[in-house]
């Protein structure tokens, strides 16, 4: 039974979307196996990994996400087992999973160094499962091959290299990366196993999504809940100077700035705007949320400020959840056409 630990060189580099990419184009039975959980949700009032989730229904692997993921707090992990057990318990859970598959993908945390303090980083997992190791990898070239290098080099003598993908490629860039990277990594020895492009569907959401992850205060727009956002925009300028920005106008934005630059507000309102998002727990003034709720366009409050803000809208509308059958589509066509299948699945 063959196995495959996917790892990354940062955080949101896209393992769960190469792993349903290989997944979803064969016909081998696919295990997942997540033992850190890093993607926390409360489904079916229980603890699970969104990922795990996606993985489950996707593969019709059964509801019982949560059991292919150890833990999510490294303080009760500790705890419940020393160094020794926690080995044996992520073997137990392994076997557990991989009976009755043909191969079993194996998911790290955030990226290849975390959890490492617990020795449940993605190399001494891919060491403790005997399974090759494959890094997802994006950014600039020099970014991607400066960290891939590191990477080997932990690796070398500990687990296989199965190889690298590169992830969230725009179109201007692709020559450039096919062009410079696989030189380099020929040299180092490493395959490169696809390039998948950035793909704006990957990363969209509706306000409704944002309302509920961030736990925030709807106050105004109620009706315009569904509305799809496209782009998150920071508004750090004055509205005279953001109303010269092409960017400014792009369609589908939600706005992240604070309830006091009313001004700013307002030229959003009067362009194509999904949301907006109001740091710091200031309102705006009820002029503002009447032509809101006039125009069906939803101000969200929340107390964290406009880079903490910023940071978590991103994240939530760039997960993938069980429920997005046009990421799934997306997916399995960008691996069929984009992943060297037959080398990974080899």
């Amino acid at each position: 039974m063959k196995s495959l630990t996917i790892t990354s060189t940062r955080t949101a580099a896209g393992k769960t979307t190469v792993g349903l990419g290989i997944a979803l184009n064969t016909e081998k039975k696919i295990g997942y196996y997540k033992p850190y959980g890093d993607h926390l949700v409360y489904s079916k009032k229980d603890l699970n990994d969104m990922d795990a989730m996606v993985y489950h229904e996707w593969l019709n692997l059964g509801e019982e996400a949560r059991e292919c993921t150890l833990g999510f707090d490294p303080d009760k992990i500790l705890s419940h087992w020393n160094p020794e057990e926690l080995t044996g318990a992520l073997k137990k859970n392994f076997d557990c999973v991989s009976e009755g598959m043909d191969m079993v993908i194996v998911e790290s945390g955030r990226n290849f160094s975390f959890g490492g303090f617990m020795g449940m980083d993605s190399i001494t997992l891919a060491e403790t499962f005997g399974s090759e190791l494959l890094i997802v990898a994006d950014g600039d070239v020099h970014l991607i091959l400066d960290k891939v290098l590191a990477v080997q080099k932990c690796v070398e003598g500990r687990a296989k290299l199965k190889g690298v993908v590169i992830n969230k490629v725009n179109e201007e860039d692709r020559e450039k990366i096919e062009t410079e990277v696989p030189p380099v990594l020929d040299r180092a020895g490493i395959k490169l196993l696809g390039i998948l492009p950035n793909e704006p569907v990957m990363e969209r959401g509706n306000v409704e999504l944002v309302l509920d992850k961030l736990n925030a205060k709807l106050v105004a727009g109620s009706e315009g809940l569904e509305n799809i956002i496209d782009k998150v925009q920071v508004g750090a300028l004055s509205a005279n100077q953001a109303m010269k920005m092409p960017t400014f106008y792009h369609e589908n934005k939600m706005l992240i700035t604070g309830g006091d630059r009313v001004d700013l507000i307002f030229a959003s309102l009067n362009t194509d705007t999904a949301g907006i998002i109001l740091t710091n727990n200031i309102l705006p003034h009820p002029k503002i949320m009447a032509k809101a709720d006039s125009m069906n366009i939803p101000i969200i409050s929340v107390a964290m400020d406009t880079y903490t803000t910023a940071k978590a809208v991103d994240k939530i509308i760039s997960e993938i959840r069980p429920d997005e059958e046009d990421k799934k589509l997306l997916i399995k066509e960008m691996g069929a056409k984009e992943l060297d299948l037959e080398s990974i699945l080899e």
